[in-house]
């Protein structure tokens, strides 16, 4: 339906924006001794992609003036107007009609066509945040955390299905 390495290049561009814009929130909430980690996910079907940080059990962020941790980000493509949102939009909104169109029946691996969606969509984030590009960016943040591991990457960054029909992180399915 779409080659991987191609979303995950819009992805790319996508994430290393949302981190320039946002580094100064991803870096208030990293800093702290109560961060845990950070969960990725796309919902297509609705043109978003959801970025949380999460919070070590027991534990409570400091509140940012501004910024809350849970849905951190909630980047909406519908509402972007820049060149890679609008590529984004025309990726998902073919996903859409391909959905809206199919009748069904699963492939080989007996998986339909949005389970094959949402994986790949996954697949492709997944990749995104294993980019040179977006991992350097988000290196910059996270070792300012001091209990960070730079081998824990895949720990602490989180790629997951928000309707859990996959079970696992993304990244660690790359490592």
């Amino acid at each position: 339906m779409q080659d991987i390495q191609e979303l995950s290049r819009v992805y790319q561009k996508l994430i290393s924006q949302l981190i320039t814009d946002n580094i100064e929130g991803l870096t208030f909430y990293v800093k702290q001794e109560a961060f845990s980690h950070m969960t990725i996910s796309a919902a297509f079907w609705h043109g978003d992609l959801y970025w949380n940080i999460w919070n070590k059990d027991g534990s409570k962020f400091a509140p940012h003036a501004r910024l809350s941790h849970d849905e951190f980000i909630v980047e909406g493509v519908h509402f972007n107007d820049d060149d890679t949102s609008k590529q984004l939009k025309a990726i998902y909104d073919k996903w859409n009609q391909a959905t809206a169109d199919d009748d069904g029946e699963e492939d080989d691996e007996g998986e339909d066509l949005f389970s094959r969606l949402i994986r790949q969509s996954h697949e492709a984030l997944a990749t995104a945040f294993h980019s040179d590009t977006v991992t350097q960016q988000l290196m910059t943040i996270l070792v300012q955390n001091p209990n960070f591991e730079a081998a824990k990457f895949n720990q602490v960054i989180r790629v997951e299905d928000p309707d859990g029909q996959f079970e696992f992180n993304f990244l660690e399915q790359l490592a």
